[in-house]
């Protein structure tokens, strides 16, 4: 009995696979490119293409997927461009589904792809940086002194003056400033981003028929007991009269805040799950972080007093 019938009937679907995917992804990173503002949302699901088929079609339909996206972005806006392409929407899309699929849960599966990205990144820029004699620093405080300038332009045509002028220049310098020092955390902040919404839509969509990946629910995500001496490591670090430590101590330190801020949002959508108007109580959760900021540090200061305080414990009924 021949098997060419049947091999052609299997690798169909999966050059199909390959192909559409490949049409989505480079559409969503392409007007991320050519439209950042209103592009932003559709770069962050730019890797979700690559990770949906490797989950379902396997290795060999990803890497044509990603290197055809690779190539085709490198073709119409350069170098630069393809190896961003590959070096974050690649290995975001291969490597996560990649972890999952070996049974990694989805917090871990976050962990070490956005570790790979960041480590590819840093390499890449290195790369670069000597090959070109670019001083990496100077062009990224270039980029934020540009982009508030821009702001600050913005204000000035919508008719602001004088002394609110000022106050809102001196503003943007000390933005500018803290930008300058914590573009590291900020990157890794995006990353983590775009994976874990990437992870959200594979849950919502695969998770089900996938039965061999284990996700896992958000509102059960806890950080490692050890990270709070991390964090105080790094709080004390700020205190040392080293620029370059206090630097890496203050990025560190935000990466960890971070943490707490999605243990405390797991803890609280926990709580927010136990009551009858839940859904209310979660719009009005997220309408509350846009408004108001600073609730972030609550939230992470919930995350933190989890390690001591287990808020999401069933409370015990007593026997009357």
């Amino acid at each position: 009995m021949s098997l060419t019938p049947l091999a052609g009937h299997t690798l169909a679907p999966r050059l199909k696979a390959a192909v559409l995917g490949m049409i989505g992804s480079f559409i969503m990173f392409t007007a991320y490119l050519v439209v950042p503002p209103v592009g932003i949302l559709s770069g962050i699901l730019a890797p979700f293409p690559a990770c949906y088929v490797r989950l379902l079609h396997g290795r060999m339909p990803t890497l044509i997927l990603t290197f055809g996206v690779t190539a085709a972005v490198t073709a119409l806006f350069g170098i630069i461009a393809g190896c961003l392409y590959l070096g974050t929407c690649g290995i975001i899309g291969m490597l996560m589904p990649e972890l999952l699929a070996r049974g990694l849960s989805g917090s871990k599966a976050i962990f070490w792809t956005t570790s790979a990205t960041l480590a590819a990144l840093t390499t890449g820029i290195l790369i670069y940086s000597l090959s070109t004699a670019l001083d990496f620093n100077l062009f990224v405080s270039d980029e934020i002194a540009s982009s508030l300038n821009q702001a600050i332009s913005i204000y000035e045509k919508g008719g602001v003056k004088g002394e609110d002028l000022d106050v809102i220049r001196q503003s943007m310098n000390m933005v500018a400033e803290l930008l300058y020092r914590i573009y590291p955390a900020f990157a890794a902040f995006m990353l983590i981003a775009v994976a874990g919404c990437n992870l959200a839509l594979l849950k919502r969509t695969i998770a089900q028929s996938v039965t061999t990946i284990r996700i896992g629910e958000f509102a059960s995500f806890r950080n490692p007991d050890l990270l709070v001496w991390l964090l105080i490591a790094a709080g004390f670090s700020l205190l040392l009269p080293s620029p370059l430590v206090t630097t890496l101590a203050l990025n560190i330190l935000m990466i960890i805040a971070l943490l707490y801020f999605l243990q405390g949002m797991a803890v609280i959508s926990t709580l927010i799950a136990r009551q009858s108007l839940s859904k209310v109580l979660r719009v009005g959760l997220y309408v509350m972080l846009l408004l108001q900021p600073y609730l972030t540090i609550v939230i992470a200061a919930v995350g933190l007093c989890d390690l001591w305080v287990d808020f999401r414990a069933p409370k015990k009924q007593e026997n009357l």
